[in-house]
């Protein structure tokens, strides 16, 4: 729930009076969500105990988080690899009812992008748990893209678009 979506999903389960759980390795980080009622749990997904402690008596998961930018130990294979398995297993033992998992665009296990057949891999690992999933495969989130062109354009007036600029991209709306 540090995250874009995450924070913005328990702020939306809140409004709707539901319970929130959020598990984040830095807990002070959050403090305003526990000021809102939510229970703010300590977890990284590098360490099993602390996913099964963070699973037991929820019903669903939404696992979110990433490390395509993590540096040392925090990367995509010890966070999106290894780490969401041991998500998946954690809920599984606590008896999760159902795990969504935001995935990317693309995901293959040909895709061009390391980054892209982890997140398969995870998939495919979700599918094999016997969980009861959803997998979501955003694209770009609208609402950050904005910033990442948007600001550049505001200071500098103007902006790198990867790409030839004739491909179609489906934004998503966080």
């Amino acid at each position: 729930a540090s995250g874009h979506l995450g924070s913005i999903v328990a702020q939306s389960l809140l409004a709707q009076g539901k319970p929130v759980r959020v598990m984040t390795r830095t807990p002070l980080n959050l403090a305003h969500l526990k000021q809102q009622g939510v229970e703010v749990v300590s977890g990284d997904l590098r360490d099993p105990a602390s996913l099964l402690s963070a699973c037991q008596g929820v019903e669903q998961v939404l696992a979110a988080a990433h490390a395509l930018t993590g540096k040392g130990d925090n990367n995509p294979q010890t966070v999106d690899d290894a780490g969401n398995r041991q998500l998946i297993d954690a809920a599984k033992v606590a008896g999760v009812k159902h795990f969504v998992f935001i995935s990317v665009m693309g995901a293959s296990p040909n895709a061009p992008v390391e980054f892209s057949r982890i997140k398969y891999r995870t998939e495919e690992y979700l599918r094999a748990s016997g969980l009861s999933f959803t997998i979501i495969r955003p694209s770009a989130f609208m609402d950050l893209w904005a910033q990442l062109i948007g600001q550049p354009i505001l200071k500098q007036r103007k902006t790198t678009i990867f790409g030839r600029g004739n491909n179609p991209v489906n934004f998503v709306a966080v």
